[in-house]
């Protein structure tokens, strides 16, 4: 604040100040590595899914892919500064280790109902995505060794081997604890797509002209669920916020991210599109290159990042129940068998569904447009809402008012008062706000009428584009033109994955 005549005027902070209380630095992760974390968590299933899914939607899909993209760069940004506005509103959260942070989110956006809405869908996205992974892993180690061996060992074998290897790593802690498999999925994922987008091109010359059939409603709306679980990162990313260094810098490592994966998702999309067309046959792109050098690299990359993913999407879930049962943020027999438990449910469900093509659009079309499209900016306009204390649910803040000048700019509120964020284009304008039931600064902003539309806008998408996927796939299923496979465990010598 500055004086002038006798009066107060409000002082005003970048938007990337947001009124963080100045810490010591912190052990976390950076700007580049929570990218690093995203490519790694959202890119892998949809190189292999996306060509299939452009088939279906025409070249309209082409078009559908970018603007999912960017969407959901926009829309994950939106959802940090959602936990940087609660940082700022509970500094408990400064203080405390928060295990579930989305459901927090959308606890303090919207009662009870919208922690339970938001738990359930982040379950149930990183829960399938999980499955999802299991069987990718296994049908491509499973097309490999037959490949380069000639052994043929199937798939629902390899599930279990698979399972077995993957629970003792799934163990660790939290993002920052392996920090590694982040890079290492990030590096593989851009690596195969390349080299797979390379194999299409290669392969060309000695294709059938490829030919493309109009989509239908359901063939379109399927490959939308398939674009939409393509970018279901969301899920995961307030637990990346959460490890960071700086919180408050998690929209960069979203639109960061996010636009490396787009990057990579849109050669192979466009080249087997273009290739292949309807001469695409199979759910798994990697099923339809020529055997060669190439497709064995990208077998082994591709299957590499997988095996990352699946460490850093189960996290939130592994988190979220050991703090439900009272677990301490440590390693130990507790922690070791609630994992275990979580893991040994994925492989059942994998072995008795082994298809991914019905589980990826499902999810897609269902929990992932909640978490990706709905929530985020819905909770953004109603924590806008919350002009005072009183009007968020839950427990008011209780912690004592700082003593002096403790805050980014040399910006300190008097006590009783709050503060009031209006959100420009390039700034954060900080007013002080009188609020005789405040203990601690309370940080109001208002969202201007363009974004305000904007946001109503990408709800809506998220509405009847989730809607119409589902119902498309439900159709699919019911008219049988969706084929489920027998379970392995029902008959091992057929099941097909």
């Amino acid at each position: 604040m500055s004086e002038e005549n006798g009066t107060r005027t409000p002082s005003v902070a970048s938007e990337e100040d947001m009124l963080i209380p100045v810490q010591p630095p912190q052990k976390g992760l950076g700007v580049v590595m929570g990218a690093s974390f995203i490519v790694g968590t959202v890119c892998g299933s949809g190189i292999l899914a996306l060509p299939k899914a452009m088939v279906d939607a025409g070249w309209a899909g082409i078009g559908l892919l970018i603007i999912c993209g960017l969407i959901s760069a926009f829309t994950g940004s939106i959802l940090g500064k959602c936990w940087t506005i609660l940082r700022m509103r509970y500094p408990e959260y400064e203080d405390q280790y928060i295990p579930d942070p989305y459901p927090t989110i959308g606890f303090r956006a919207a009662g009870r109902v919208g922690r339970f809405a938001a738990r359930f869908c982040v379950v149930g996205t990183l829960y399938g995505g999980g499955v999802v992974y299991l069987l990718l892993i296994a049908g491509n180690i499973s097309n490999l060794i037959e490949s380069l061996g000639h052994v043929e060992i199937h798939a629902c074998y390899w599930i279990l081997i698979i399972t077995a290897v993957l629970i003792p790593f799934t163990w660790l802690g939290t993002p920052k604890d392996f920090w590694q498999a982040a890079i290492m999925a990030a590096v593989t994922t851009g690596i195969g797509g390349l080299l797979a987008t390379v194999a299409l091109i290669v392969m060309e010359p000695t294709t059938p002209p490829a030919t493309h059939s109009n989509p239908t409603f359901n063939s379109f709306f399927n490959a939308f669920g398939t674009i939409l679980f393509a970018f279901g990162g969301a899920s995961v990313f307030p637990t990346i916020q959460v490890d960071m260094k700086q919180p408050d810098m998690f929209p960069k490592s979203v639109v960061i991210g996010i636009i490396t994966v787009l990057c990579i998702y849109l050669p192979i999309s466009v080249a087997g599109f273009v290739v292949l067309g309807d001469n695409m046959t199979n759910a798994n792109i990697l099923d339809d290159l020529a055997k060669s050098w190439m497709l064995y690299t990208v077998l082994i990359l591709i299957t590499s990042h997988l095996f990352m993913a699946f460490l850093i999407l189960l996290n939130p879930i592994f988190q979220d129940l050991e703090d439900f049962f009272n677990i301490a943020n440590k390693f130990s027999v507790r922690r070791c068998t609630v994992r275990v438990c979580v893991v040994i449910s994925m492989l059942f469900i994998a072995l008795s569904v082994p298809h991914f093509g019905v589980i990826l659009s499902l999810i897609g079309g269902t929990t992932i447009a909640a978490t990706n499209f709905i929530f985020p900016p819905l909770f953004y306009i109603l924590l806008s809402r919350q002009q005072v204390p009183s009007d968020a649910p839950g427990e008011l803040p209780n912690h004592p008012p700082p003593q002096g000048p403790q805050y980014v700019g040399d910006i300190a509120p008097p006590v009783g008062q709050s503060l009031e964020l209006s959100e420009t284009d390039e700034t954060m304008n900080l007013t002080p706000q009188h609020n005789e039931h405040a203990q601690v600064p309370w940080v109001t902003f208002e969202i201007p009428l363009y974004l305000k539309v904007m946001l109503i806008e990408i709800i809506l998408i998220g509405l009847v584009g989730g809607v119409a996927s589902t119902y498309s796939v439900i159709a699919a299923i019911a008219s049988g033109s969706s084929v489920f496979t027998v379970p392995c465990y029902v008959n091992w010598a057929t099941a097909d994955v």
